[in-house]
């Protein structure tokens, strides 16, 4: 299995924890292997303890979350061996919180994102991905919604290849790493699956 590290851009806001961007490196290439949308970043932190956050954005090495691992665990698994380029890990807004039910309800968060949105999708068409993994949860907030249009309308105009797994509801997809055991299992076999045969969906 190839072996990754895995990246990120923090800064913090009013004592919030931002996460701008993170990726997960495979290999020495910089051109993209796939790319995710999820809600929100998760619980990764940096590697150096040392390096202090505040509102100027800093990157460095992350120790990986177990959401990251497990998207490391999906692409060893569905990739060519050794994969070598970057997995791109993109969310609807920046706040780092590991519970997307409380992240979801700070709407102040929700409107800022619209509005810082536009930055971060021009990075994406830029950096002209093979395929996205729809993962961004089943919240059903209004602002949430609102949120996906712009991801959901660049996609189709790149015409990217799409992948996930959809959920009930207007534009659900299940989180890679569900907080059920049994569900987490069940998830990896239907992305790879999804993956390994290039059953891209229709959004």
């Amino acid at each position: 299995m190839s072996q990754f590290k895995a990246f990120g851009t923090f800064y913090r806001i009013n004592n919030h924890l931002c996460r701008k961007s993170a990726y997960l490196q495979f290999g020495q290439s910089s051109r993209s292997i796939g790319s995710t949308v999820m809600l929100n970043p998760g619980e990764a932190r940096f590697m150096d303890n040392a390096l202090e956050i505040d509102s100027r954005e800093i990157s460095g090495e992350l120790i990986a979350d177990p959401t990251m691992i497990r998207l490391a665990e999906i692409l060893q698994q569905t990739g060519k061996n050794p994969l070598n380029g970057r997995f791109h890990i993109y969310n609807l807004f920046y706040l780092q919180n590991t519970s997307s039910k409380d992240a979801v309800k700070r709407k102040e968060w929700l409107q800022e994102a619209y509005i810082n949105s536009l930055e971060i999708i021009t990075q994406f068409r830029e950096e002209q991905h093979p395929w996205v993994l729809l993962a961004w949860s089943t919240e059903k907030e209004a602002e949430l919604q609102k949120l996906k249009i712009p991801w959901l309308l660049t996609i189709r105009e790149t015409n990217i290849k799409v992948f996930g797994i959809k959920a009930k509801g207007k534009h659900m997809f299940y989180h890679p790493y569900p907080r059920i055991p049994s569900h987490r299992e069940r998830y990896l076999e239907r992305i790879i699956q999804q993956l390994k045969n290039c059953e891209n969906i229709i959004i």
